[in-house]
């Protein structure tokens, strides 16, 4: 295990650049902090390219292990509290390719937090392939952070608006206000699509054009709205239980 002390260290440099997300695009490479993140990796046979801790690691690990020094640590992490451990990985888009199953589209979703809560959702509530147009990306720390490991069990693609296109020979639902109440719907496919929207502006007009079913969730005591995390986690759970 080989010590490390200083920021100014050339793999602490190297690394680093990956809390920049230009890197993140450019090298497909992540940085996981926390052993329950970098374990759900190891589970899933996700191989690591290396490992910093700031204590002398027990485990043995199929990669260089490094320990680290205070600077040297921080240069790395992202995190307010730090769990001593990060680990570095590769984590590309995937090619886009039809569904096998349900899926859920999402549109112009920004917020990080809101993107791994969504990914955590789908993947358990069965919607593992993910598309995702205009939106923050999935590898974003945050994000990741948001999904506990379950990033590593769905299918995230990026996509334009040609790819959704070929989405519409699948059916599919939208989330929007002034739809049909989803405990109304009687009809629902053996598989179906999604579609949520933006946080602030909901779906956008060209997705719109394509005039998909469009679902609502009643609400009470004047409330208007919810959070687009919360709103695909009951779409996607009451859906999925209407399934013939």
């Amino acid at each position: 295990m080989e010590k490390i002390l200083s920021k100014e260290n050339p793999i602490i440099k190297e690394f680093s650049k990956l809390k920049q997300a230009k890197y993140v695009k450019e090298t497909n490479m992540v940085l996981l902090e926390g052993m329950r993140l970098i374990s759900e990796a190891e589970t899933r046979n996700v191989p690591l390219k290396a490992v910093f801790a700031n204590f002398y690691l027990d485990e043995d690990f199929s990669c260089p292990t490094y320990f680290l020094g205070e600077s040297a640590f921080k240069a790395l992490s992202s995190t307010v509290s730090p769990q001593g451990i990060i680990a570095a990985c590769e984590l590309k888009p995937q090619e886009f390719s039809m569904p096998k199953g349900n899926f859920l589209v999402l549109d112009g979703v920004s917020d990080p937090g809101n993107m791994g809560t969504i990914i955590r959702t789908a993947v358990a509530s069965g919607f593992c392939e993910i598309y995702a147009r205009n939106c923050v990306d999935f590898r974003n720390d945050k994000v990741i952070r948001s999904t506990m490991g379950t990033i590593f069990d769905c299918k995230v693609m990026n996509i334009s608006l040609d790819d959704f296109q070929k989405l519409t020979k699948h059916k599919m639902f939208c989330a929007e206000m002034d739809g049909e109440s989803v405990f109304k719907v009687t009809s629902v496919p053996k598989q179906l699509g999604l579609v949520m929207g933006n946080e602030a502006h909901g779906i956008s007009d060209e997705i719109k054009t394509f005039a998909l079913k469009s679902l609502s969730i009643p609400m009470k005591n004047k409330v208007e709205s919810l959070n687009v995390a919360v709103a695909s986690g009951i779409l996607m759970y009451i859906l999925s239980s209407k399934q013939n």
